[in-house]
């Protein structure tokens, strides 16, 4: 089912969380709402499953206007961060709940409640489960249990609100892998919360990266990252080095003066001297402050030499580990060691583009 957001509104008191937001959601898709704290995701999200009512604009489910629908009758299924589990009820009667539940004119029989109950018990790998309590479970197997029990009631858009966000690190990693396969296999529409880049940058399909109540960008992972629509798309999507105000020649041309160029740290090479002239880009000459090795990966942060307002401030390389250890022994790099950074690429946005 497709899902069209028309000039939605929202504010809680003074405060404006939905600045007239427009989105399209094809059937089918994967797609996460992306954001800081108060950028207005999860609203959004609570707007999309009818529990919170817009001050003004439409929802349309599949070219039907669903905005004054109510939540009963969406056929939505939702997904909180905290599971919400009946603790008082075995895994198998969590998950059959919302059929049991149905008016009897369109309830299931037992056989086909039993037969729907394995079937997703199966879909998530907990059949296994099926006579346990949720407190006899992990937190990964409650969030999973708690996506059966959203898909028993065959729904036709499925919403989460940071569905892994109460969970450690290596469990979340798990848990959206398997979320990208399931949504492979049952093809529900699917709206998700984060505010984890990685997150959204692994799962979806398309991510609408939201700012103080405002759409910033729509994209897939690639063209969000790659392609930054606005400063804050840019600094939200990863780290990156400011040049602030430069009137020489910066790599990929001239600057103008008053202007911000953005560099990405995996995007600045390390030079033992300053390039010769007429080499292409600009460098900058920099001393080596510390290193941090984690995993496959090094950053080195360097301290900006030179005079004016960035001299003093840090600047940060990141390169594989394997890499930097090759790089270190020919240029003898440590502590204090003074070198010339350069640009490999740059990104520069129009001037009257929203900073961050």
């Amino acid at each position: 089912m497709s899902i069209e957001v028309r000039n939605l509104q929202k504010a809680f008191g003074k405060t404006v969380v939905c600045d007239h937001l427009n989105l399209d959601i094809p059937a089918g898709e994967l797609v996460a709402l992306l954001g800081p704290s108060g950028s207005g995701k999860t609203t959004l999200l609570r707007i999309l499953a009818g529990l919170e009512v817009p001050d003004a604009g439409s929802v349309l489910f599949h070219g039907e206007d669903a905005t004054s629908t109510d939540v009963r009758d969406r056929n939505v299924g939702f997904v909180f961060q905290h599971y919400a589990l009946f603790g008082h009820m075995t895994i198998f009667e969590n998950v059959a709940f919302g059929l049991r539940v149905r008016p009897k004119a369109t309830r299931p029989s037992e056989a086909e409640i039993k037969s729907k109950v394995t079937q997703l018990l199966k879909l998530v790998q907990l059949d296994w489960l099926a006579d346990r309590y949720p407190h006899q479970l992990s937190g990964g197997q409650r969030q999973r249990i708690a996506l059966a029990r959203a898909l028993a009631v065959e729904p036709k858009v499925l919403l989460l609100d940071e569905p892994f966000g109460a969970l450690d690190a290596k469990v979340r990693k798990e848990l959206r892998r398997w979320l990208r396969r399931l949504h492979d296999e049952v093809h529900v529409t699917s709206v998700f919360v984060t505010h984890d880049q990685e997150e959204a940058m692994e799962v979806a399909d398309r991510i609408v990266v939201m700012n103080e109540g405002r759409i910033e960008q729509v994209g897939t992972p690639d063209e969000v990252y790659d392609h930054p629509a606005t400063p804050f798309v840019l600094q939200f999507l990863g780290d990156v080095n400011l040049f602030h105000g430069r009137t020489e020649h910066t790599p990929g041309g001239a600057a103008v003066k008053g202007e911000t160029v953005y560099v990405r740290p995996h995007e600045l090479e390390i030079l033992a001297e300053a390039p010769a002239p007429g080499e292409a880009g600009e460098a900058w000459p920099a001393t080596l402050s510390q290193t941090l090795t984690v995993g496959p990966h090094t950053r080195i942060e360097f301290q900006r030499e030179g005079s004016g307002g960035e001299a003093g401030s840090y600047l940060d390389v990141e390169l594989p580990r394997s890499e930097y250890t090759a790089l270190r022994e020919r240029l003898s790099l440590q502590r204090g060691s003074r070198v010339w950074l350069r640009a490999r690429r740059v990104t520069r946005f129009e001037v009257g583009q929203r900073a961050a």
